[in-house]
């Protein structure tokens, strides 16, 4: 057991001191950072088309370039350039996505009365162009260089093909944290086919094959017989995916996704909005819930809020709430005949639907 324990540990300091740990770091950076420069040319750009056109094209050209260029090298610099170039391809896909150049013959907001199949294809018809577009840079890709030696960029672009479709059906069939807050202001009617659950059937196969795939690339990277290619290629590849793993998660979680790209987003900055709910219970209503979800809202799960202002009847009475600058003011007063349960909320990249269904949720579960 001394034995295994030594050379589990040993193994552990040569990958602290190896390059695989510099590309487990890289990718992380990439990851990073490609998002939010992403984002960043999309809300300077806004909808030119000129402009993103060109950077589209520009970023296609010389991303292609670039692994063809490395097609036949297998060194170490081979496959942190292949899966650069993977990456910039990639992000050419994204920014005419976000850019409105490729999206689908559907730009409309879904209407109230489509469910089942209607719905479905409605979402589709959203998309269209752009998966087709994908579909044809995945069939260049594998045409051009799946017969050489270097497949790390074919590898890369495949895993975040797989991924993003993962992610963007679980949007469909619903997610606790839709993240619509990352869209540019000519795409949010895309936010309307998104669904608001805590969980669909989908999402725990996404997670739990999401987890296989990178535990396989982490094996391709640390097996005994992988040159340096192999090694840091599939590492690269490897961090990418578990990181498409944590992205999915974050699709689950109420937290305020948009804060790791903030930067990203400057000039896209929403006008202040409010939203409004309230309910026909009388109630009165259990208290001891209400503060994890009025602490949810505030800490951004639904977008920034500058202020929270509303009444709730308590079981003692009315309890009024008054959120401003960063602080949560609660008081209790007697209120007449005609008061009404409801709140006010003020901010900006405000996810309207998923704040007014937390509170509907609250009252449908602790109404007396």
């Amino acid at each position: 057991m001394r034995c295994q324990q030594k050379l589990a540990w040993r193994r552990f300091g040569r990958f602290v001191m190896s390059d695989s740990l510099v590309a487990a770091l890289v990718a992380i950076f990439l990851w990073w950072f490609t998002t939010g420069a992403i984002l960043l040319v999309v809300t300077s750009l806004g909808q030119k088309r000129l402009p993103l056109g060109l950077t589209v094209a520009a970023m296609l050209l010389g991303s292609m370039a670039l692994l063809l260029a490395v097609s036949d090298e297998t060194t170490k610099a081979s496959a942190f350039l292949s899966f650069l170039g993977a990456l910039g391809v990639w992000g050419a896909v994204e920014i005419s996505f976000l850019g409105g150049l490729i999206t689908g013959p559907n730009r409309q907001e879904l209407p109230s009365h489509y469910v089942g199949l209607q719905r479905f294809w409605a979402a589709t018809r959203v998309v269209l162009w752009h998966e087709l577009f994908i579909l044809a840079i995945g069939a260049f890709l594998l045409g051009s260089l799946a017969f050489w030696a270097n497949t790390i960029g074919i590898i890369t672009f495949a895993v975040l093909w797989v991924m993003r479709l993962s992610a963007k059906l679980n949007l469909y069939l619903g997610v606790r944290n839709t993240g619509e807050r990352l869209l540019p202001v000519h795409l949010r009617y895309i936010s309307s086919y998104f669904a608001l659950r805590p969980m669909n059937l989908l999402f725990p196969f996404s997670i739990t094959l999401g987890t296989i795939l990178s535990a396989w690339l982490f094996h391709k990277a640390f097996a005994n017989d992988a040159n340096e290619y192999q090694a840091i290629g599939f590492m690269l590849v490897a961090m990418l995916a578990s990181l498409a793993v944590l992205e999915h998660w974050f699709l689950m979680l109420p937290l305020p996704l948009e804060a790791l790209w903030h930067w990203g987003l400057r000039g896209n900055e929403d006008p202040k909005q409010t939203t409004t709910w309230s309910t026909e219970l009388t109630g009165p209503f259990d208290m001891k819930p209400l503060a994890a979800v009025v602490a949810r809202v505030t800490a951004g799960a639904f977008g920034t809020i500058e202020s929270l202002k509303g009444s709730i009847r308590a079981p003692e009475g009315w309890l009024v709430l008054d959120f401003v600058d960063g602080v949560m003011h609660l008081r209790r007063h007697g209120a007449p005949e005609a008061a009404s349960t409801g709140i006010i909320v003020t901010g900006r990249f405000l996810n309207e639907r998923g704040i007014c269904a937390e509170f509907e949720n609250y009252a449908l579960r602790y109404s007396a």
